[in-house]
């Protein structure tokens, strides 16, 4: 057996033989210009020479049938390396695949019930696809009559901005001594930054604009190639499998079908109960816009845990064009008293019935979401590990992380009471004193 430096030198000479170095050299010479590709360069290279290694360090244990744990530990986070970055790098076409999969699951039984009623299935597939489609592009038209108005509405905004800055300096003068020629750099070099980042801003913006269309142009394409051809899919992904294993494979397939289908169900009721809440909220307390706020709460609170900050400092902003502290401090206690309710009575009844998994898994997988897709990732990342929790229950081996993601089910919902602790303690202390 080769010692550690031995293993280490023969890797490295593995490395430079495959010509590693002077490809990764000869790639990040092109890609200086783009920091991106670069980055994506550096992170390839090194996944490759990872696995390089890997290989080289596993080949002495081939033969065995046992891994050392350290192999299995290396092998998992390799894996999960590559993973990461095949998501990462096949954003554009994962994500509108991924949410087309997802609406697909969604319209599966209104499509099966057309075509039990005798309507052909590929014409069912269109009906559903259209009625989608016109369902989605009713509340679009209706959310951009708000934002048109609400656009009219930023000069007034930006005045009350100005204003509460004018305040702040104020306050800072005349509380902390700080000198208004200071004061005014400040805010002279924070605009001077704004103004430096506004060509990355539009060229961000162009891009999400781009993406948008694509994804409004792909979604309903593939979305109607999933419904036409959804039983070809299933038997594909059973046929991948031994055929021991097909009643394994197809039982799993219906749970998850059923479990994310319930699940978008459970959180179109939670947001459609959420935005009426809201909208009859915002009403009453006269704030403007009620109907464009509604919305975004309802449709941000969708992300779990981390959502409803975003949507109360929207709410903030938009409201703060009334310019009135009476409607502001309504807003957000509208919005503080829906989420309390949200929260403790429709989450667990409603959608914490369709599916069971931890928050911390929850909150981890938003994060990664976001960081992987984006804004996308986050609205993704509950069904993906809903889907991962029914594959990894319905896998021997991976049950164990399926505890992971599931609710701790170990303690009893309903605790004791101190008074049955303390009947119990009487009566033995009774029973010891007989003895």
């Amino acid at each position: 057996m080769q010692t550690k430096s031995q293993l280490r030198a023969t890797a490295i000479d593995i490395i430079a033989d495959a010509g590693l170095f002077e490809c990764k050299e000869s790639l990040l010479h092109h890609a200086d210009k783009n920091t991106t590709i670069g980055l994506k360069i550096r992170f390839l290279f090194i996944l490759i020479a990872s696995i390089l290694v890997g290989l080289y360090i596993q080949y002495p244990f081939m033969e065995q049938k046992t891994f050392p744990f350290y192999m299995k530990i290396s092998s998992v986070l390799l894996m999960i390396c590559l993973l990461l970055w095949l998501l990462v790098v096949g954003k554009a076409i994962l994500v509108p695949l991924f949410i087309a999969a997802i609406i697909c699951i969604f319209l599966i039984k209104p499509c099966n019930y057309l075509e039990r009623k005798g309507m052909h299935h590929a014409i069912a597939a269109i009906v559903c696809m259209l009625a989608a489609i016109v369902v989605i592009g009713a509340i679009i038209y209706f959310i951009s009559e708000q934002l048109i108005d609400f656009k009219e509405d930023l000069p007034i905004l930006e005045q009350h901005f100005n204003t509460a800055l004018g305040n702040l300096q104020a306050y800072l003068q005349a509380h902390f001594h700080i000198s208004s020629i200071n004061l005014q750099q400040s805010v002279e070099k924070l605009r001077a930054k704004m103004l430096n980042s506004a060509p990355a801003l539009v060229g961000s913006t162009v891009s999400t604009v781009s993406t948008v269309v694509e994804y409004t142009v792909l979604v309903p394409i593939y979305t109607f190639l999933f419904l036409l051809y959804r039983n070809l899919i299933v038997r594909f992904l059973i046929a991948c499998f031994k055929e021991t294993h097909s009643d394994s494979v197809a039982a799993i397939l219906a749970k998850t079908k059923y479990v994310i289908r319930n699940y978008i169900f459970g959180l179109l009721i939670e947001m459609l109960i959420v935005a009426i809440m809201l909208f009859i909220g915002f009403m009453i307390v006269g704030a403007k816009y009620a109907l464009l706020m509604s919305f975004l709460v309802a449709l941000l609170n969708l992300i779990p845990y981390l959502g409803i900050f975003t949507a109360a400092i929207l709410c903030l902003i938009i409201t703060a064009t009334s310019g009135n502290i009476v409607t502001i401090v309504g807003v957000m206690i509208v919005v503080s008293i829906v989420h309390l309710i949200d929260s403790n009575i429709l989450l667990p009844k409603v959608v914490g019935s369709k599916v069971k998994i931890n928050a911390l898994v929850t909150i981890v997988g938003v994060i990664i979401g976001n960081q992987i897709w984006g804004i996308p990732g986050m609205f993704l990342a509950v069904p993906m590990m809903a889907f991962l929790k029914v594959f990894f229950d319905g896998v021997e081996d991976l049950k164990p992380w399926g505890i992971l993601l599931g609710e701790d089910v170990s303690r009893p919902h309903k605790p004791r009471s101190l008074k049955i602790k303390i009947k119990k303690k009487i009566k033995a202390a009774k029973e010891k004193d007989q003895q």
